[in-house]
């Protein structure tokens, strides 16, 4: 198998694993539904370089560490099953609203239709970064990363595929930057597309409750995720 070839495959098979319902949709639907489009936006940036760092780490030799040490891969899932439960208890008790971010977004749109300028001051807080939408933004890309980082699937799917495409003669880090950049750049053309279907969406969900509702039933199917994650580490380490 060629270098060429090797992407090409891996574009089919990465490209598929993106396509398919999982954590990092509900994680992207919840972050734009509950806040604002570009938190569920930051929140695919995060999950799509949580895919990267896996690509790289399976590349240049998690699979041989975690074959050679099994408990290291159990840890994982533990502690991916655990911020499973941090994420569904923060659902449940305190929903995430737009915030600050949702009310200057609602107050730029008529703005811009009407031509009007932005204040100098809120243009210098967002181009510097600064400013009140920082914080949020941040908090939502970390999130998605985590949560990608965490995700066993994930870390199943790249322990078992990545050594099939590595290519002899190719360097393993190079290779593994390679494929992940082709499933960076999938994941994020299907999860930012997913994040504006739901803010075109969200506008039609009106009332507190109805997001409600929607927070809990994904705090809910976090949660049974996380208890059977952690469950399958512990039925594990007892098996060993």
């Amino acid at each position: 198998m060629t270098y060429v070839q090797a992407l090409l495959g891996f574009a089919l098979v990465a490209g598929s694993m993106a396509l398919l319902p999982g954590l990092d949709m509900m994680m992207v639907v919840n972050e734009t539904i509950n806040s604002t489009r570009r938190r569920g936006i930051a929140a695919a940036c995060g999950i799509s370089f949580g895919v990267l760092a896996w690509a790289v780490a399976a590349a240049v030799g998690l699979a041989a560490i975690i074959n050679a040490f099994p408990l290291a891969y159990d840890a994982i899932r533990l502690l991916g099953g655990l911020y499973l439960f941090y994420l569904a208890f923060s659902l449940v008790r305190k929903p995430k609203d737009g915030g600050t971010e949702a009310t200057e977004e609602s107050a730029a749109e008529p703005a811009a239709k009407s031509g009007a300028a932005a204040p100098a001051a809120a243009v210098s807080a967002v181009g510097t970064g600064h400013g009140p939408l920082a914080s949020p933004i941040v908090s939502s890309f970390v999130r998605g990363f985590l949560t990608d980082l965490f995700n066993p699937k994930i870390g199943v799917f790249y322990i078992a595929v990545i050594p099939q495409f590595l290519v002899p003669g190719v360097d393993h880090l190079r290779m593994g930057v390679s494929l992940g950049l082709i499933h960076f750049v999938e994941s994020m053309l299907v999860l930012v597309t997913l994040a504006c279907m739901a803010a075109f969406f969200a506008g039609r969900l009106k009332s507190g409750r109805s997001r409600r509702i929607l927070s809990l039933v994904s705090a809910g199917i976090m949660a049974v995720l996380g208890g059977v994650t952690v469950t399958e580490a512990i039925r594990s380490r007892l098996a060993a």
